[in-house]
């Protein structure tokens, strides 16, 4: 009698695992140290292999900015330490994205390549002018 009354009191009832909640323990990310030298190519080196890193680690957005800026050293800490100030200054919001991160480092290291290498283009074609136009005496 008492295993019938078991399975009565059993067959109302039904054991549901509740799910654990997993925590998925992030991977640490080494990524290359970046030094914000004036070099177009050193920083376009460092973005592709900073998105590799991001790729192959499936990191999230969130934690690309932080990841990124723990990478610069000398020049571009003090470029990036800048840029915060300023837009606190100007109440901009803080940049919490990787896309925002390198428009800001693109316009910082590409332009400034690009700029540069205009400059040096005017000076060549201007001492060329020079050379070639008559002189008086």
């Amino acid at each position: 009698m008492e295993s019938s009354f078991n399975e009565s009191m059993n067959q109302g009832y039904h054991y549901q695992h509740t799910p654990r909640k997993t925590t998925s323990r992030e991977v640490k990310v080494d990524l290359p140290q970046f030094f914000g030298k004036d070099d177009m190519e050193l920083y376009l080196d460092w973005e592709m292999k900073v998105e590799q890193l991001f790729a192959c680690h499936k990191v999230s957005e969130e934690r690309k900015v932080p990841l990124a800026i723990l990478s610069f050293q000398g020049h571009a800490m003090y470029w990036w330490t800048t840029l915060e100030r300023e837009r606190r200054l100007h109440n901009d919001p803080p940049i919490q994205y990787w896309n925002d991160l390198k428009s800001a480092l693109r316009r910082r290291h590409i332009l400034t390549y690009y700029g540069r290498e205009l400059m040096n283009k005017l000076q060549r074609l201007q001492q060329r002018m020079w050379k070639t136009r008559p002189h008086k005496s």
